[in-house]
């Protein structure tokens, strides 16, 4: 079910803008409403091992898994490769050895890409219930809506949620969630009080979003129409430029694109740890 693509660099033939991976048609055998879900992994095996169990929890069908091997050493080819041939889901794992084969490896996570919707989702995140349901209502609800975030513990105003009940830690690292109150550590538990929250969170805000000006990359929907007409921001020297999300968001809304908040969806993020050896700019809260 699996392909790894090794990608390798190649010169530019010339400066010319070439037909990109975003502007072919979508598959005649994507299901309707299929989300591409791309996870980036720079390493950080132990955080990833926490998003996948709540993504094949949470998530509704239709949807495909787009891993980003980045260079990590620390097993993740591994876990992703045993994960390709368990779970039922399609699943795909694009790699490249160094960060000279990031922008190419981009390109080839998007030529795997076969959905109507694009899912850039930081392999430090905790989904929860009904968190793509929520996302794909709302960029449903108008053409213009071109971008589609949620609330989380982690991310710039107006996305952040400052006051949380849980405390939340990635098994093996010294690392915690931004949270309140007090709590054992230990990851299941964690995981469960993290879920209980983001129940309550939803019943609270239930229906509520707005307009805004920024969206946070940690975990972002895409409508592939926005990749057609801006591009997947390859600028150099930064090859991540489509999880540049201060880019992504302002070339967006030049295009005419909306950005809309979701407000009633809670995404747990570590933070700063997906892209902990060098990240794009903006990248600090995104």
């Amino acid at each position: 079910m699996a392909t790894e693509t090794i990608v390798s660099m190649s010169p530019k033939s010339n400066g010319e803008r070439e037909a990109g991976p975003q502007d072919r048609p979508l598959s005649l055998l994507s299901p309707t409403g299929l989300a591409s879900i791309m996870i980036p992994c720079c390493g950080q095996l132990e955080y990833t091992k926490l998003l996948v169990p709540s993504l094949l929890r949470h998530t509704r069908q239709p949807f495909e898994l787009i891993f980003l091997d980045i260079g990590a050493l620390d097993g993740t080819a591994e876990y992703l490769a045993g994960l390709a041939d368990a779970a039922s889901v399609r699943v795909e794992v694009v790699k490249t050895d160094t960060d000279l084969g990031i922008a190419q490896a981009i390109d080839g996570a998007l030529k795997q890409a076969r959905g109507e919707y694009l899912v850039l989702l930081n392999n430090d995140t905790i989904v929860t219930a009904g968190w793509l349901d929520q996302l794909v209502a709302l960029a449903k609800m108008s053409p213009a809506f071109g971008l589609v975030g949620p609330m989380s513990n982690h991310a710039a105003p107006p996305q952040l949620v400052e006051e949380l009940p849980y405390r939340i830690r990635a098994q093996g690292t010294g690392v915690r969630g931004q949270t309140s109150g007090e709590g054992s550590g230990a990851r299941g538990k964690d995981v469960e009080a993290v879920e209980a929250f983001a129940v309550k969170w939803r019943e609270e805000h239930k229906g509520k979003w707005g307009e805004v000006e920024r969206l946070g990359g940690f975990c972002l929907l895409i409508k592939r129409d926005v990749l057609k007409r801006i591009g997947h921001l390859r600028e150099e020297p930064w090859d991540l430029g489509l999880f540049d999300t201060d880019t992504l968001s302002t070339k967006a809304r030049m295009a005419g694109f909306t950005l809309a908040l979701c407000r009633d969806v809670y995404v747990h993020h570590f933070g700063t740890r997906t892209f902990a050896h060098g990240a794009p700019r903006g990248k600090d809260e995104g």
